[in-house]
């Protein structure tokens, strides 16, 4: 059984009443017992999972030469032909208090619990936190190099932006629209047209959502500065509002170089999150006539005719709002639910494709955490349907916090072996040896995720400066230069992957190029998986929230947030019929373990805790605001009610 928040204590009274006797008493003796059940409380649950029940026709099939590098008490292991069991325990409040626990980070987590005899084991959330970090600190570098400097032989944006401005006349709504959105930067452009200049500065103001910064964006002043800029000239346009568009289309017609330039930053924005959710300029350039831009739209798959200039990146979960609730949502709708059933179904297909860039890779990644068959190790694995609601969370809260990593150029949705001794001990125990939650198909996609980041930045970005760019942090910069940060980091993935694989007997999938870098991502993985919880990144405060969609009709918004870490308690052990084998070094016989000499292993694992909630308008929280009202209200039923209020 699974439990995720605590459940209420049903007290039973057992009343018993005994009349002594009806001469000369009238006295009942009354006996009372306390009985505790355990219920899970009745919610709205996002899908319904069964367990799964061993098929012995799709077992895997036996492989002698896929030999386990651990050794167990003398005795080589095969677990080529296993089938091994994760199920999630329920938790007991008044037992497991200390693991229900909302904690900050993952190493104050880890350390609340560390006792002899527990083992907590590094979780697939607590491993994408380490990634977390990275990702945020190469995001904010970026941002902050090109957008706001230069990117080797192009200019940077407010560059190109402010070029572009100087280009169309001054009385223009054109020259209006770029004095507003670059005076966010303190650049001033000569623009007369005041009424216009108005609008824009009230169009831009009295959207919270869209204008306050948020995630990563709210650490420094500087990133605050290009969160806004960024925002403002994501700007929606309609097709006929010429007064603005046709001094921008001539300004940009006049001079190739410019152009050239605008093309890139589309392009590398493009890479970095994903293909433009709508129409650009340069879409206006290249194609006159509404016919051309009716097939562009259909080609990718653009379901608004606006423009921008800088539109934010497509996904999936954005495309799919629009589709479910083009009126607005219910107080009963969640997005999230919807977003889960649509790719459980197939009618949403996270594999990327043509135009996708590093956004869609990172949430492919997260695909067989719902569907856990699309992954390669679905046949090694038996998952109970508590374990399914276990990989559902993580999807949830790594979702989450995807999605705040590319909260503004990603369209968020608002708006609608040693040698074995001779005679080795018995095995008269055998339980499984994890290393790491088992997930081999989402680590080797994020190993694949980072691969292609890492093409896309040498594109991009000029090798000298990629040898000295660093990623970011709240408080500075991180220790490591930026690609050598990213090489780690893939490799790490790559690692988690290899060990993941061998800790439940699957064999590597992988191409000669990703073959040749195993063996050191695999040392790299164990150094880590030995050592995180020294690691700074553990330590790093995890809480986020961030807006998916507005209501304007109801006047609400539509969040996701990860309120903190607490704990989820996995237990793991083999199917009989598909056991472990096992042989001494001097047999060439693979011997098949007895169903007593099978045990079970068990693990806490540090996991995020989600909510997905309605808040006012008004209510935009960074991350700083919402973790402060986490350290106030400490539960997340107390958490929901203070957002909510």
């Amino acid at each position: 059984m699974r439990w995720i928040h605590p459940p209420v204590p049903l007290r039973t009274l057992f009343a018993f009443i005994t009349l002594a006797t009806f001469v000369g008493c009238s006295e009942t003796e009354v006996i009372v017992t306390d009985t505790t059940e355990y219920n899970a409380p009745v919610a709205t649950q996002i899908v319904e999972f069964a367990d799964d029940f061993y098929d012995a026709s799709a077992a895997p099939p036996f492989v002698p030469d896929r030999v386990d590098s651990r050794e167990a008490k003398g005795w080589s292991v095969n677990l080529s032909a296993t089938v091994t069991r994760l199920d999630q325990e329920l938790l007991k409040p008044d037992s497991d208090e200390a693991l229900i626990k909302l904690h900050a980070n993952y190493r104050d987590a880890i350390r609340s619990v560390q006792s002899p005899g527990v083992e907590v084991l590094p979780s697939i959330n607590l491993i994408d936190g380490k990634a977390k970090q990275f990702d945020d600190g190469l995001y904010a570098a970026l941002e902050q190099y090109w957008f706001q400097e230069h990117a080797g032989e192009f200019p940077g944006d407010l560059t190109f932006l402010k070029e572009l401005a100087e280009s169309v006349p001054v009385d223009s709504r054109a020259a209006a629209y770029f004095a507003v959105g670059l005076d966010l930067a303190g650049i001033k452009i000569p623009a007369t047209n005041q009424a216009s200049i108005t609008f824009f500065k009230n169009r831009y103001t009295s959207d919270l959502v869209q204008s306050k910064p948020i995630g990563f964006y709210a650490w420094n002043e500087k990133l605050q500065q290009c969160y806004r800029v960024g925002r403002f000239f994501q700007m929606e346009f309609e097709l006929d509002d010429n007064d603005w568009m046709q001094p921008v289309i001539r300004a940009l017609q006049t001079k190739s170089e410019r152009q050239t330039t605008y093309r890139h930053i589309l392009a590398r924005w493009a890479r970095l999150s994903n293909s433009p959710s709508r129409l650009t300029v340069l879409d206006l350039v290249d194609h006159s006539t509404g016919k051309d831009l009716v097939r562009v739209r259909r080609q990718r798959n653009l379901t608004t005719s606006t423009v921008s200039l800088f539109p934010p990146g497509s996904n999936r979960e954005s495309e799919l709002t629009r589709r479910l609730f083009p009126n607005g949502f219910s107080a009963k709708d969640d997005i999230m639910r919807e977003l889960v059933k649509a790719i459980r179904s197939g009618a949403v297909d996270l594999q990327p494709k043509d135009g996708s860039g590093w956004y869609d890779y990172q949430v492919y990644a997260l695909e067989t955490l719902l569907v856990p068959n699309r992954g390669e190790e679905s046949k090694s694995l038996l998952l109970s349907g508590n374990y399914k609601r276990r990989r559902l969370e993580a999807f949830q809260a790594l979702m989450t916090k995807r999605k705040e990593t590319h909260v503004l150029r990603s369209e968020s949705g608002v708006k609608t072996a040693a040698s074995a001794p001779t005679q080795p001990d018995p095995l008269e125990r055998f339980s499984p040896r994890l290393r790491l939650e088992p997930a081999p198909t989402y680590y080797l996609r994020m190993a694949r995720s980072y691969r292609f980041l890492n093409q896309a930045l040498h594109e991009f970005v000029p090798e000298n400066q990629l040898t000295i760019l660093h990623g970011l942090t709240e408080q500075g910069t991180r220790k490591q230069p930026l690609l050598e940060e990213l090489h780690d980091i893939e490799r790490l993935f790559y690692g988690c992957y290899a060990l993941s694989a061998e800790d439940i007997g699957l064999g590597l999938n992988v191409t000669e190029d990703e073959q040749a870098v195993l063996v050191e991502s695999r040392n790299i993985a164990e150094k880590w998986l030995t050592s995180y919880t020294d690691d700074p990144d553990i330590a790093v405060d995890t809480r986020v929230i961030i807006p998916v969609a507005e209501d304007l009709r109801r006047g609400v918004i539509s969040v996701w947030a990860t309120p903190g870490i607490r704990f989820s308690r996995l237990k793991t052990d083999y199917v009989p019929e598909s056991p472990p084998r096992v042989k001494t070094s001097e047999s060439d016989e693979w011997t098949a373990l007895k169903p007593e000499q099978l045990g079970e292993a068990i693990y806490l694992l540090p996991v995020d805790e989600f909510v997905s909630v309605q808040v006012p308008s008004s209510r935009i929280l960074n991350r700083k605001e919402f973790q402060g009202l986490c350290n106030e209200a400490k539960t997340k039923e107390e958490i929901v009610q203070r957002l909510q209020r």
